[in-house]
């Protein structure tokens, strides 16, 4: 798939329904290409380094007739990227055949298919022409070569799971095998037969070759061929790349390499000699296009970091070690050529294929399947190996000894910034062989160092450079995907860890509390992402415990870190003689179970009663009576009869005023 732009591509502004931008001509001139604004209907120039920033930023999104709604980085299907690398390898195939013999595509996929299938009588899974043709149009209209089935409808499979596993079992046992007799045909007649047998199969409606041979692909083997050769064959098989390779295009080909540098630096944890330098050239004007640094054996994840060098601007890690240049050169390459060290292996490796691009590995031992970076490699320690801290004597690493020889050692941001300087202000202003070679050879000069190579080929010769995929994409093709549940008290628990933050009312708001897809960057336990759709950016979500202090610590390292925190085994006695004590006076005072279980009625009825006793007691409590001695008795008193005798007369008042009358 194409990155540069295309003739009627749209751009679009993030969070917009409809497109602002079409692009009318998308050849740059001087930095800038004709497009047409829909809200002021008028035609102008756009800046192309603003697009691609916006675009990599997630500003801006590149809308493309018939592009795939779900991208195959959205997707996370193995079994796509599986095809994917197929599709790639036989089309690469043809265009090389083509290229090197000088013929149309339809004959070039016809030695392809006899060189990939030399017996006249072997079916193997190499694709028809029909559909290398629709490979090769695919990547004219810069669209993926596969859509992948998120892109589909509803779509059940052809035939039951029976006839599936009865197809895996028969090709395990009989097909592939080393040097087995049986052929796809074979298998084919095979299956049949015993699927009418078991009543799976009408008559009439065969099982086809193709079917067989595409669930042996999807279910058992990549490669068939591989599994019926002998393994020691298997490496032979390859051819040896015998001639030139020559480039015509940026991006075209990038070589990556991890390059131990003979240097001791010094580091805040002390000295050390095991430093690598994971770069990488892009073959077609010489250009470094990205790099990373290690302290120790570089890993996948070392590997990565300098991808994403080569994808994205440099301008931020220049200005971190105090450079700056006109030349940024990033982009996304065709493809990535690595060898078989361990920078270049994993799953996430593998899945570079979402981003259209096509990873390479070199065989073992072959270096020369690489030259481009095995070239630089040697000029780079060459040009540097005078500085303090170097080990090279008489072109050799590891010879001398800069620490017991008393050099200054370097640190390892100034080993850095003498690489960097060496890229841009040396290496690309040398003439390299390859280009005067090419320009006496050439009509067209595009000149003999690798910085007027690029300024030639993009300023005066106006070749469209590939565009960066957008972050998000990346991200997800970077990152593990997992599925993990939004609830409001943890957030999302992932790995043993709680992530919320900011972002996690609008989840709630938007999803509340159901699984979510979550992508994880292995390398950096800090934060989590969601994927919040299509043409949206993802969110983020921080580990509940981190600040801006907490180093990105990967989640093996950060587990083997809490380990070492778990409480010791041996508490305190005081502590043990505590707990003694409670369980001693909990045994003790525990009562005889009741024979009968108590309803509710009658436990409110009981606590009622027990209430209203304590009430009366409590009222007594408060009004007492006097003692029993004290009480007049009726029998002891009688009755008296009273008298008014001696009671005074009333006043007698008036009723109007209320004043005593005399």
């Amino acid at each position: 798939m194409k990155r540069s732009l295309l003739h009627n591509d749209e751009l679009r502004e993030q969070g917009k329904e409809t497109a602002r931008w079409q692009v009318v001509d998308p050849t740059p001139r001087d930095g800038w290409i004709k497009v047409f604004d829909r809200e002021t209907h008028q035609e102008a120039y756009k800046a192309l380094s603003e697009i691609s920033d916006g675009i990599a930023d997630d500003r801006l999104v590149l809308v493309r007739h018939r592009a795939p709604r779900v991208s195959a980085a959205a997707q996370d299907d193995p079994e796509l990227d599986k095809e994917l690398q197929a599709a790639q390898a036989c089309l690469r195939k043809v265009e090389q055949t083509q290229k090197k013999y000088g013929v149309s595509f339809r004959k070039a996929c016809e030695i392809a298919e006899e060189e990939h299938n030399p017996e006249a009588d072997s079916a193997d899974p190499f694709p028809s022409r029909a559909t290398l043709y629709r490979y090769a149009e695919a990547r004219r209209n810069g669209l993926p070569l596969l859509r992948g089935d998120k892109n589909k409808g509803n779509r059940k499979q052809r035939y039951d799971q029976q006839i599936v596993d009865l197809i895996c079992n028969a090709a395990k046992a009989l097909f592939l095998k080393q040097g087995s007799r049986w052929t796809l045909v074979d298998l084919a007649e095979y299956v049949n037969d015993r699927a009418r047998e078991s009543g799976w199969l009408a008559s009439g409606k065969p099982i086809s070759r193709r079917f067989v041979a595409k669930t042996i692909l999807l279910n058992l083997s990549a490669d068939p061929e591989i599994d019926r050769m002998d393994p020691k064959d298997v490496a032979a098989a390859k051819s040896i790349a015998k001639n030139r390779i020559i480039v015509a295009l940026p991006f075209d080909r990038v070589e990556q390499d991890a390059l131990h540098l003979p240097f001791v630096v010094m580091t805040r944890h002390g000295a050390t000699s095991n430093v690598y330098l994971v770069h990488a050239i892009d073959c077609c004007t010489g250009l470094p296009v990205g790099w990373h640094m290690v302290i120790g054996a570089a890993t996948e994840s070392d590997g990565l970091r300098c991808v994403e060098s080569i994808l994205f601007s440099k301008r931020t890690r220049l200005a971190k070690l105090g450079l700056a240049y006109d030349l940024d050169v990033f982009g996304a390459p065709h493809q990535l050529i690595f060898d078989n060290g361990p920078e270049t292996k994993g799953e996430r490796m593998d899945r570079l294929t979402r981003l259209d691009i096509d990873p390479m590995h070199c065989k073992s031992r072959h270096a020369h399947g690489k030259p481009f970076i095995e070239r630089l490699n040697r000029s780079l320690k060459d040009a540097l190996q005078t500085l303090p801290g170097c080990t090279r004597v008489d072109g050799k690493d590891g010879q001398r000894d800069p620490v017991a020889l008393g050099d200054k050692l370097m640190s390892e941001e100034e080993l850095e910034q003498w690489i960097v300087r060496w890229y841009f202000e040396d290496w690309a202003n040398t003439e390299l062989e390859r280009h005067v070679r090419s320009d006496f050879r050439d009509i067209t000069k595009l000149g003999s160092t690798p910085a007027m190579r690029w300024k030639s080929l993009t300023q005066e010769h106006l070749f469209a450079m590939p565009l960066p995929p957008p972050r998000s994409e990346w991200l997800m093709t970077l990152y593990e995907h997992e599925v993990r549940t939004l609830s409001r008290k943890t957030g999302i628990s992932c790995r043993g860890f709680n992530y919320k933050g900011d972002n996690l009312p609008y989840l709630l708001n938007r999803y509340g509390e159901v699984p979510l897809g979550v992508l994880v960057n292995p390398d950096d336990y800090r934060q989590i992402y969601i994927d919040d759709g299509p043409d949206r950016p993802l969110v983020a979500l921080t580990e509940e415990f981190v600040d801006e202090t907490t180093p990105a610590y990967s989640f093996a390292h950060v587990k083997e870190l809490l380990k070492d925190t778990i409480p010791m085994s041996n508490e305190s006695p005081v502590k043990t003689a505590f707990r003694r004590d409670v369980h001693t006076h909990a045994i003790a005072s525990t009562g005889t179970p009741a024979s009968k279980k108590q309803s509710k009625a009658e436990k409110n009825r009981a606590t009622a009663n027990r209430v209203k006793e304590s009430m009366a007691i409590r009222r007594a409590a408060e009004n007492p009576i006097p003692p029993r001695s004290d009480i007049p008795r009726a029998s002891d008193l009688g009755f008296e009869q009273p008298s008014f005798d001696n009671v005074p007369p009333l006043a007698v008042l008036n009723r109007v005023d209320g004043e005593k009358q005399k």
